[in-house]
């Protein structure tokens, strides 16, 4: 089990190695609380991981996990919305649903960081488009 700092380390060498210099926003690797400053806090306590929530002065979700695979699926998740949705929409094809672009960057992007997060995502991508498929003009 790492420690916070090493934890933080091992995040932003993965990112970095794969994704290069990229924008981390409000991500902070130290313990949050309610009246934390809005953001996503990750830490180790307790020999668990958390990566948890604040918005508007409260904790909105703490998730917990053993695994830094997981942190490192969640950090993924929340630093490349901004690129994934920048390219969606400057790839957007005329009659095409949207998302297309969207998902295309966003399996680029995760599979970069190995199969399981390859295989994860598709499996993500695949529900979303079982519940609301392609809606082509």
């Amino acid at each position: 089990m790492l420690s916070t700092e090493e934890l933080k380390n091992y995040v932003y060498n993965e990112i970095r190695t794969r994704l290069g210099e990229v924008s981390c926003g409000n991500l902070f690797f130290a313990e949050g609380t309610d009246n934390s400053v809005e953001g996503t806090y990750i830490f180790n306590k307790n020999n668990e991981y958390h990566i948890l929530f604040t918005e508007k002065g409260k904790i909105r979700s703490d998730i917990v996990t053993d695994e830094k695979r997981e942190v490192l699926w969640n950090v993924v998740e929340i630093i490349s919305a901004n690129i994934i949705i920048n390219f969606a929409i400057c790839n957007r094809e005329k009659g095409k649903d949207f998302r297309r672009a969207l998902f295309a960057k966003e399996k680029e992007i995760f599979s970069l960081f190995g199969q399981d997060f390859q295989k994860r995502k598709d499996e993500e991508i695949e529900e979303i488009l079982k519940k609301n498929p392609y809606n082509d003009i």
